[in-house]
Order: C-alpha cells, then structure tokens, then sequence
C-alpha cells in the first residue's frame, strides 16, 4: 500500500476515533451527572416530618438553645430501625453538685413503664398461657375484686384500653419509705378503686388497671414482675442499666445514680430529691438510662432483632400493634394493645410518663420504622415532650385533615374528665377535669371554667379538633375527637375522655358556685364586724347588747373552715402518700361542719322572738344562716362525709 495514502487513511481513522471519543465520554459524563443526584437524594433519607436526617441533630440542638434557660436536665435520641440517627444530653441532673447529663444519667421511665406489662402479657399470649379476651378473674385469687358493679366481665384488653370502668387512684399509691411499701397484690387490694362505668363503654386512664394486669403476669409466671420484666425483656436485650423494682433490688446501681439527682419544676426550682416508693408500682416504676431506653425502643420495632428476642412468632408483635380500641363511631385506631396511638403526618404509637420528678415519651412510627426517646428531671415536663414530636413526625393531625365539618353547637355543654373520683371525700378531684365547651361560630369551640382555663378547639375534619391550651411557655396540642353515638356526649383523645356531666357532677358545681358566695357573705360579715369593733374602740362607745352575734361570727368562721379541709385533702391526693385512716379525721371534722348550721339555726328559731335589733341584722343573721346550709350543700354535694 502507498505510504501516503496509508498515512492519510491512519490520520483520519484517529481523528475519527478522538472525535467518537469525545462524544462517548460527554455521554458518560452526562449519564454520570444525571445518576448522581439520584443516588445521593435515594441515600438522604428524611423523617416523617420530611426534614432530612441530617438536618435533625441541629434542628434539635437549635430547640435546646432555645429553651436552655428553662432547661434542667434532658436526653434525647432519634433513631431509624437500629441506626441512631441522633443522640445528645443537655443539662445538669443535679444543678446544686454541677452533676453534668452524660450516658450514666439515670432518670424514671413513669407511666412509659407501662409497656413493659403490655409486653410482657403478650408474650404470655403467644405461650398460651393467658387468653386476652378472658375474664381477668380467671387468673386472679378468687374474691380478690370485691368493689366490681356491673355483671359484665373484665378482659385483659380492657386492662389495656383502660376501659375496665374504675375510678382513679391517688390515696396510698404510694409510700412513704421503703419501710412502708406494700406487696403488690396487698397493695392492689388496699387501693382497690370503685368501679362506675360499664366496661368498655368509657376511656378513662388508670394506673391501677395496669399495675392489676402486671400482678396477673405474677400470678401466672409464678415470679414477682420485677423479676418477669428482668429475665424476659432487659436480660434478652441486654439492657444492664435499668431496674423496674420498687426498691430497686433487681438493680442498686439504679438507686444510687437516682439518690444523685435532684427534680425540678418548669421555672428550674427543685422539687426533691430521693427515690419514689410506688405501691402499685407495674405502673410506673421503671427507670434507666437513655442508652437502654432507646435499646427498648428499637425492640418495639416490627421485625427487629430485639423484637425477635422478646417474640418468638413476628406475628404477635403484629398483633401488639393493632388496634384493641376505636375512636366511637369509627374505625381509627385509638389503643392498640397498651400502646396510645397519635396522629401526626403518619400514625405512631408509644406512651408518655410523669413522676413527681421525672417525665418521658417513647414513640415509634412502626412504617417507616423512625422512633424518638425522650428524657428529663423536671416533673410534668412540656417542651421537649410535647414539643419535640412534631419535629420528627410532623404537625399533629395532618393525616387526618379533611374539608368536611359539623354543626360544633351540639358540642356545647359542662364536661369533666372521665380519670376522676366519683365517690367520696376524693370527689373534690373531679372539679380539675371540669370544662365549659361553647361554640366558637366557626366550626369550632373554645372552653373555659370562670375565667380560669382558656382552650380553643378547631376542627380539622367532621367531629375531630385540635385543642389547643397554654402551658407556660408552651402551647399545648391534643387531637379530640367528638361522638355521640352511645347517647353520651365526649370527647375522645389519647390518655382518656371527657365525658358531659351528669346530675352529679353538676350538683358539684353548683356548690362550689354556692359555697363561693358563701365565703364571699361570711368574709365580709368578719371584716364588717371586726371594723366596727375597732371603730367602737377608738370611739370609746359602749357596745349595743346582743347576745346572738357570737352564735353569727362562730357559723361565718365554720363557713370559711372546710378551705382548711378541701386544702388539707387537696394536698394528700397529689402526695398520693395518704392511707385511708389518714382520712378519718377530715370526714369527721365535715361532718361536724355540716351539721353547725342546722344548730344556728336551731337557736335563731328558739330566739327569733327575744332579738332585740333592726330589721338589716335579722336580715344578715337569716342570711348567716343560708349561708350555713350551703356549707351543709357543699359537704354533702362533695361527699366530704364518707371515704
């Protein structure tokens, strides 16, 4: 071949061949800068709340500095599956001994406790050995519920909806020392509340429920429950810094840390320090560190390696996690097995927990398998409580907003909160849960009592409201949702329901209304009385004879003294230290009281016609006298005569 004419064919076969692979690699690189964003967005996973997990850390870090002032001690964990996506400790757990938040920081679980007697019964379910639709009499000594009213059965699944239809429980739940502590079925049987709803028919939260539904796991395991919960969920997940014994004996680390710390209240005043000594104590009584709540968390995760280690079929945890109860008049999942459920972008589900010093909140998506744990050492705590779980699972109620709405006037009523004392001196518990529902004009309502409490409810689809109240610094949120289909008005939300009042929950607020008045006539009948007294004095003038004006002051005075007795039982209910007899002196001393007005009146009537004065002092002495028998109202109407 000719040279030239080879080298021309040569050049123009490179040239050819460079500018082919010019073309190939602008299309790979075209391919490549296309596929890239694609697999960097496929890696970036986002919470519910749709902020990316790597934002999370500083969101919540950005919320801590925000409220830091407020702020004792927290710890917070973030997690997808078994991947922590984000953990921190902020704070002191003791500000006085500069006592830094770290991985030792032990704090009580509180009511989150109670997942571990849900957990537990399960798994005796899945064994055979309890049947959640059976009687709960069948596994308990015979004769041991002796305050049931109604002839329906208890089943272990109302124990988990809390609709077994008991009143709550504050006297004697707990002790006052380790001394005093109660085993727990005597425990049980000497707070036995009285039963007033029907089972099934009323939501209202009880921790005596589920302290009676951990003594069944004892009854049946043969082991007390500390012991159960010890051997059957933290020594299989591995859970080495946590205790849920009342002394603390399957774990004394756990005491010493929490004999460290110290509680506090929301403006960072301490609260105490020490240990909380819980009678009925399945219900609360668990405490550990962050690490180990979060190793519990994971475990509730469908399908999850602690999850197989705390159920041998997977299908039983699927069962644990569908729904045991529905909102009334639909299909929507409000209890499943134990386990509250909330409604933010998706549905999650988990529990809240408060002591005297301590609060917490456990909450799983089990979708999209995102979970938060939630610590602190301040009592009834609310920002990061309630503040943090719309950061990860997005505003509440979104997934269940609607355009449909009702007519919110036949919401208009007096309610109270189903978790009350009906009977006796306690009664004076229900007058916390009182709410006056109005309607707004607008498809909503807004609530109040004298001014007091200030809520507002805007409804997001038919019969379902956000309600939205002020807590501090925080504005708190609750989904409600409205029914009327058992011919008893509520109001439905997640730890129980508002219920419309009956005659005698109105009677009760008619006589506070009364004895209101009644404080107000006998305080100005004193100051009145006194201020001329003082006025003679400085005058020098005789006093006007008038022996029945000692008979008025003495029955203004017994006016005034049931504050001391509503004050004195005010304060033991919220110790819950109080024992029964602790009560006897109180329900005598009402007694008495109810009674001295019918004596005054007595002597007015045999001394009517031997009082020498106006016609105003007879007006104020009969006036004295109703102002009696509206104590006498009171004391009946609040049953502060009987335990």
């Amino acid at each position: 071949m000719d040279r030239t004419r080879y080298n021309n064919i040569h050049i123009w076969r490179w040239d050819k061949f460079l500018k082919y692979r010019l073309i190939v690699v602008f299309l790979l690189v075209a391919l490549f800068i296309s596929i890239i964003p694609t697999g960097v967005f496929a890696d970036e996973k986002t919470l519910p709340s749709r902020i990316p997990d790597s934002e999370i850390g500083n969101r919540i870090d950005a919320y801590i500095k925000e409220y830091k002032d407020t702020t004792a001690a927290v710890s917070i964990a973030v997690f997808r599956g078994q991947e922590t996506i984000y953990k921190t400790g902020y704070g002191y757990a003791n500000i006085k001994s500069n006592l830094v938040v770290n991985d030792e920081t032990v704090y009580e679980w509180g009511s989150v406790s109670k997942l571990l007697v849900w957990v537990s019964v399960m798994q005796l379910g899945e064994q055979g050995r309890i049947s959640l639709d059976a009687d709960v009499k069948e596994y308990l000594p015979k004769g041991f519920l002796t305050k049931l009213q109604y002839d329906e059965p208890i089943t272990m699944k109302n124990l988990m909806n809390h609709n077994a239809g008991w009143e709550d429980v504050v006297f004697q739940m707990c002790a006052v020392d380790a001394e005093s502590l109660l085993p727990l079925g005597e425990a049980l049987k000497v707070t036995e509340p009285r039963q007033v709803y029907v089972p099934g028919s009323v939501c209202a939260y009880s921790n005596w429920g589920t302290a009676l539904a951990g003594y069944i796991v004892e009854q049946i395991s043969g082991q007390p429950f500390y012991e159960y919960v010890q051997e059957n969920i933290f020594k299989p997940l591995g859970m080495e810094h946590s205790s849920s014994s009342p002394l603390y004996t399957d774990n004394p680390w756990i005491k010493s840390k929490l004999l460290e710390n110290e509680g506090y209240t929301a403006d960072l005043m301490p609260i105490e320090d020490g240990l909380m000594y819980l009678n009925i104590y399945p219900c609360g009584s668990a405490a550990g560190t962050l690490n180990d709540f979060i190793t519990f968390a994971k475990a509730l995760v469908p399908d999850s390696i602690g999850s197989k280690r705390l159920f041998n079929k997977s299908e039983t945890h699927d069962e644990m996690f569908s729904p045991t109860l529905t909102y009334p008049g639909t299909d929507i999942d409000y209890v499943n097995h134990g386990f509250w459920s909330h409604e933010f972008n998706i549905q999650t589900l988990g529990h809240g927990g408060n002591t005297m010093i301590y609060s917490s909140y456990l909450m799983i998506d089990p979708i999209s398998e995102v979970g938060l744990v939630v610590m602190t050492d301040q009592g009834n705590e609310m920002i990061y409580n309630r503040g943090l779980p719309p950061i990860i699972f997005g505003e509440l109620g979104q997934m269940t907003v609607d355009s449909g709405r009702e007519d919110t006037s036949v919401i208009s009523n007096l309610y109270y909160s189903a978790r009350t004392i009906r009977e006796g001196i306690g009664k004076m518990y229900t007058v916390l849960g009182l709410r006056m529902y109005l309607d707004d004009g607008n498809d909503g309502f807004y609530a109040s009592l004298f001014g007091l409490l200030k809520m507002t409810g805007k409804q997001i689809a038919p019969n379902t409201f956000i309600v939205s109240q002020k807590a501090g610094a925080m504005t708190m949120e609750t989904l409600d949702r409205f029914s009327n289909n058992t011919g008893v008005k509520k109001l439905s939300s997640a730890y129980g329901e508002a219920l419309v009042a009956d005659n005698s929950v109105k009677m009760l607020l008619l006589a506070l209304v009364l004895y209101a008045i009644a404080i107000l006539w006998s305080s100005i009948t004193l100051i009145s009385n006194f201020a001329m007294f003082l006025i003679r004095k400085l005058k020098k003038k005789k006093k006007a004879y008038d022996p029945f004006k000692k008979h008025q002051i003495i029955l203004c005075v017994v006016v005034l003294l049931p504050i001391v007795v509503i004050n004195s039982v005010a304060g033991m209910m919220f110790s819950m230290e109080a024992l029964t007899k602790d009560l006897v002196p109180y329900v005598i001393a009402s007694i008495v009281l109810g009674m001295l007005p019918l004596a005054y009146a007595i002597l007015l009537f045999i001394n009517r016609k031997k009082l020498l004065c106006s016609k105003a002092k007879n007006v104020a002495y009969y006036g004295t006298m109703c102002m009696g028998f509206m104590v006498t109202f009171t004391i009946y109407a609040m049953e502060m005569y009987k335990i």
